[in-house]
C-alpha cells in the first residue's frame, strides 16, 4: 500500500512520514518547497492550490493523508488577512479531486478539535461544532466538504480532530507559553485548576499511523488527545524544565475578567484591546474532549507523557537558541 502525504515538511507531517517509514508503509511525500528532508522516500513538490501540480503525486497511490493546511497565525491582522479559506478548504478540496481520479479509496482528513468551539467539556463526536474564527471555521467547512464529496463517491474517510499539538520545532501556543516563562513573562491569572488537552506530535504521527494501517470503512470522524491535564501543571513542567520556580504571583481570575470586559467595551468589540478579554477567557476555561471512541477502535493510547514531551520541546528550543 503506497500513501500520499501531503505537507510532508511540516510540523506535524514531517513527524509522520519519518513514523510511517519506520513500520514500512510504501510513501509519496508531497510540499510546496521544492527541497525536504528525507532519505529513501519518493517525494515530489507540489501547491495543493494548484491542481495540475498534484496529478503526478497521486500515480500509484492507495491511500491519502492530507496534513497540509495553514495556521498558526496569532496577529489579528494577519490573521484577518490570511487565506484560510483558500488553503483549508479549496486546497483540501483540490487534494480530494485528485484522490478521486486517481482511485484512491481511503482518506485521512487532519483536522481540529477548534471546530467545536465554545467551552463546553469533554466534547465528544457527536457534540454540535461552532467554530471560532477563521481556522476553525475553514477546518470545520472543510469537513464538511468532504464528507458530501466522499459519501457521494463512495470513498472512505477518516477526520482526526487534533488537540492542541505540541513538541519539538513547535510553531504554535505551547512554545509561546515555553518562551514567555523562559523570559520570566508570565504572570499568573486564576490558580490553573482548569483542564487543557495536549497531543505531542509524535503520538499524533502514532494516530495517523493507525488509522492508515488499520483503515475503516464509511465515514469516521475521530477526537485525539492525551488525558486532560491542569494548566498548572503544564505551567510547572514548563518550569522545571528551564531550571526555574514555578510562578507564584497571581491576579485573581475575577479581576481580571472584569478588566478585559471593561476593555472589551470602551474599545467597542473592535480594536487589539477587544481580544484581551476572549483570549483570557479562552485560557481560563476548561478545554479538553472525549477520545473513547479513537481508543476503543484503534486500541490506542498515547506514549509522551507531559513531563516528557515539555522536557524534549524545552531541549529543542535550548539547542535551537544557541
Amino acid at each position: 500500500m503506497k500513501i500520499l502525504f501531503t505537507g510532508a515538511n511540516g510540523f506535524l507531517g514531517s513527524a509522520i512520514v519519518h513514523l510511517a517509514v519506520t513500520h514500512g508503509i510504501s510513501v509519496m511525500a508531497t510540499d510546496q518547497t521544492e527541497s525536504h528532508r528525507f532519505t529513501n522516500v519518493d517525494f515530489i513538490p507540489a501547491n495543493i492550490l494548484d491542481p495540475n501540480s498534484l496529478s503526478k503525486a497521486f500515480q500509484g497511490v492507495d491511500g491519502v493523508c492530507h496534513v497540509a493546511g495553514l495556521a498558526h497565525i496569532f496577529d489579528k491582522a494577519r490573521i484577518l488577512r490570511a487565506p484560510f479559506h483558500s488553503v483549508n478548504v479549496m486546497g483540501t478540496e483540490n487534494v480530494a479531486n485528485a484522490a478521486i481520479r486517481a482511485g484512491v479509496q481511503h482518506f485521512v482528513f487532519i483536522s481540529s478539535v477548534s471546530v467545536y468551539g465554545g467551552v463546553e467539556q469533554d466534547r465528544a463526536e457527536d457534540s454540535e461544532c461552532h467554530p471560532e474564527g477563521p481556522y476553525a471555521e475553514s477546518k470545520w467547512q472543510a469537513e464538511r466538504s468532504l464528507i458530501e464529496l466522499f459519501q457521494k463517491e463512495g470513498v472512505n474517510l477518516t477526520i482526526l480532530r487534533l488537540a492542541t499539538l505540541y513538541g519539538e520545532e513547535d510553531p504554535g501556543n505551547v512554545a509561546r507559553l515555553i518562551r514567555a516563562i523562559e523570559r520570566g513573562r508570565f504572570v499568573w491569572i486564576g490558580q490553573g485548576n482548569n483542564l487543557k488537552s495536549l497531543l505531542h506530535r509524535e503520538d499524533a504521527a502514532r494516530a495517523c499511523i493507525a488509522v492508515l494501517k488499520s483503515p475503516a470503512s464509511g465515514i469516521n470522524i475521530y477526537n485525539v488527545s492525551a488525558p486532560p491535564c491542569k494548566m498548572h501543571d503544564i505551567v510547572a513542567e514548563i518550569a522545571h524544565a528551564w531550571g526555574r520556580p514555578v510562578p507564584s504571583w497571581h491576579v485573581p481570575a475575577s479581576l481580571a475578567s472584569n478588566s478585559t470586559q471593561l476593555l472589551k467595551r470602551i474599545a467597542f468589540n473592535r480594536s487589539r484591546l477587544s481580544n484581551v478579554h476572549d483570549t483570557l477567557e479562552k485560557w481560563l476555561a476548561d478545554d479538553y474532549y472525549n477520545t473513547d471512541k479513537f481508543w476503543r477502535a484503534f486500541n490506542f493510547q498515547t506514549k509522551i507523557n507531559l513531563e516528557e514531551g515539555i522536557r524534549r520541546e524545552v531541549d529543542w528550543l535550548r539547542r535551537t537558541q544557541k
